[in-house]
């Protein structure tokens, strides 16, 4: 069973994909932010991370690139799940290293997809 962090400001997003995340049999961990999110990542041992890009205090972008300049994090695969459906946005994941881009609203399907493509 894998640890999935789920960053995002929206509580009832957080939810869905808390649920999705147990379902699929992992162990969802939340928040709410992405300063929050880099906070987590030195309590639990993350084998995947999905973050929504436009959050308060750091957005998920921003904790992308923090993430893959830090040797200990670098390699956890990172989702964007997010309503930003701009192109440019999506090169600049590309860029930091994200390995998908999932447009709300929530897909169980596709995120059930995604959770067994990147982690066994």
């Amino acid at each position: 069973m894998g640890k999935i962090l789920i960053v995002d400001d929206s509580s009832l997003i957080r939810a869905v994909a808390a649920d999705a995340a147990t379902e699929a049999g992992h162990e969802p961990i939340v928040a709410e932010n992405g300063q929050e999110g880099l906070n987590l990542l030195d309590q639990h041992k993350i084998d995947l991370i999905f973050s929504d890009v436009n959050m308060p205090v750091m957005g998920g972008l921003e904790m992308v690139a923090n993430i893959k300049q830090n040797e200990a994090y670098k390699y956890i695969p990172i989702i964007m799940l997010t309503t930003e459906s701009n192109p440019e946005l999506k090169a600049k994941g590309q860029a930091l290293g994200v390995k998908a881009w999932m447009l709300k609203p929530f897909n169980k399907k596709k995120f059930f997809m995604a959770v067994k493509k990147l982690i066994a």
